[in-house]
C-alpha cells in the first residue's frame, strides 16, 4: 500500500513539478530551483523515515519523498531538450541511462553498508540528491529568465496538465508503459520465481537472484552506452526501442519451454540486453515526440508515469496470475505485453 501510495504522489510530482518548472522564471532559470527544491524535500522525507516507527508517518513521508522524486525527474528530464542538440540526443540518452544503472547499483551497495543502521544511512545518504542539484545548477549553463514570457495558459486549468493530443506523443507513453510492465511483471516476483517456481531453499535464492542482478546490471552497462551513441550514427530510433521489446519476448521463451536456473539467467541476459538499449534510446525518443519544447518538463513527465504506473500494476496483476494459474501465465503475459509494446512503437510515424 505504500509503495502504491508512493508511486502515486511519484506521478503527481513529474506532472505538476514540470508543469511549474516550464512556467517559472529565475535569475538561475527554469529547471534549477525546482530541482533544489524537489531533492531538499526528498531527503528530508527519506531522513524522516529513519526516525519514525510509525507506519502511517512512514507513509506520508514516503509519499513526500515520492512527490519530491518525481519533481526532480521531471525538472531533471528537461534539461536534454533545454541544452542538448538534436543529434546528439540519443549520445544525451544514453549517459542518463548509464547514471540510472550506476545510481541503482551504488545504491544497493550503500543499502547494504547501511542495513544494520539504517537510521544512519537514511540521515546520510540522501544528501547525495541534494550535492547534484547543487552541482547541476553550478555546472549547467543557466540565464537569468525572468524576462522571457510564459507559456500561454490553457483556457482551462485541468487542460493546463495534458499534453496535447499528438498520436506519436500517446504511442511513445505506451509503448513505454507497456515495455516497463512486461519486465516488472516479473522481476517484481524474482525472489518466489526461484523459491516457489524452480524449487531453491531461501539461501539458494538468494545467491541466484544476486547473480540475475549482477547479469542485468552488467549488460545494462554496455548496451546503454553502445545504444545510445549508435542511434546517433545511424539516425534511428525505432529499431532500438521497438526491437528490444521483441529481443526480450525471446528471451522468456526458453524458460517457458524448459524452466530451471539456467533459462531464468538466459531471460535475465535478455532484460539486461534489451533495458540497456531501451534506457539509452528511449528519452531520445521521447523528446523527438515533444508536442511543443515550451512544456518540455510537463510533457516528459507525463511520459514518465509510463515507468512509474506500472509498480502500481505489476503487483496487483502478476500476484492475481501467479495465485490463480501460475508463474507460466505470467510469463506468457509479459510476452504478450513485450510484443504489444513493440507493435505500439512501429506506429510511430514522426520518428525514424
Amino acid at each position: 500500500m505504500i509503495a502504491a501510495i508512493g508511486a502515486v504522489t511519484s506521478a503527481i510530482g513529474t506532472v505538476a513539478g514540470g508543469l511549474l518548472s516550464d512556467r517559472t522564471r529565475s535569475r538561475i532559470g527554469r529547471r534549477s530551483p525546482w530541482l533544489l527544491g524537489s531533492s531538499i524535500l526528498a531527503t528530508l522525507a527519506l531522513a524522516g523515515c529513519g526516525m519514525t516507527s510509525s507506519l502511517v508517518t512512514i507513509a506520508l513521508l514516503f509519499a513526500a519523498f515520492q512527490l519530491g522524486i518525481g519533481t526532480w525527474t521531471a525538472a531533471l528530464s528537461a534539461l536534454v531538450p533545454d541544452h542538448v542538440a538534436s543529434r546528439d540526443v540519443g549520445r544525451a540518452s544514453s549517459f542518463a541511462g548509464l547514471g540510472f544503472l550506476l545510481g541503482q547499483t551504488l545504491g544497493g551497495v550503500l543499502a547494504g553498508v547501511f542495513i544494520t543502521h539504517p537510521v544512519r544511512g537514511l540521515t546520510l545518504v540522501p544528501w547525495v540528491m541534494v550535492v547534484g542539484a547543487i552541482l547541476i545548477a553550478i555546472c549547467v549553463p543557466t540565464e537569468d529568465n525572468r524576462s522571457m514570457p510564459r507559456p500561454a495558459r490553457s483556457t482551462g486549468r485541468v487542460r493546463a496538465w495534458i499534453p496535447s493530443a499528438s498520436r506519436d506523443f500517446w504511442l511513445a507513453f505506451t509503448g513505454r508503459f507497456l515495455f516497463i510492465l512486461a519486465i516488472v511483471m516479473i522481476t517484481h516476483f524474482k525472489l518466489y520465481l526461484f523459491t516457489d517456481h524452480l524449487g531453491l531453499s531461501k539461501k539458494d535464492a538468494g545467491a541466484a537472484v544476486a547473480v540475475a542482478i549482477t547479469i542485468v546490471g552488467a549488460l545494462s552497462a554496455v548496451t546503454t552506452v553502445a545504444g545510445g551513441v549508435l542511434s546517433d550514427h545511424l539516425g534511428r530510433k525505432k529499431i532500438f526501442v521497438g526491437g528490444a521489446p521483441l529481443v526480450l519476448a525471446a528471451g522468456m521463451a526458453p524458460v517457458l519451454a524448459a524452466p530451471s536456473l539456467a533459462t531464468v539467467f538466459l531471460f535475465c541476459a535478455a532484460i539486461g540486453l534489451t533495458l540497456g538499449t531501451y534506457l539509452a534510446v528511449d528519452q531520445a525518443l521521447m523528446v523527438a515526440v515533444l508536442p511543443d519544447t515550451a512544456t518540455a518538463a510537463r510533457d516528459l513527465g507525463v511520459l514518465g508515469i509510463g515507468s512509474t504506473l506500472p509498480g502500481v500494476v505489476a503487483p496487483v496483476v502478476g500476484g492475481l496470475l501467479i495465485n490463480t494459474v501460475g508463474y507460466t501465465a505470467l510469463f506468457l503475459v509479459s510476452l504478450a505485453l513485450a510484443v504489444a509494446a513493440a507493435a505500439v512503437i512501429i506506429l510511430i510515424r514522426s520518428v525514424r
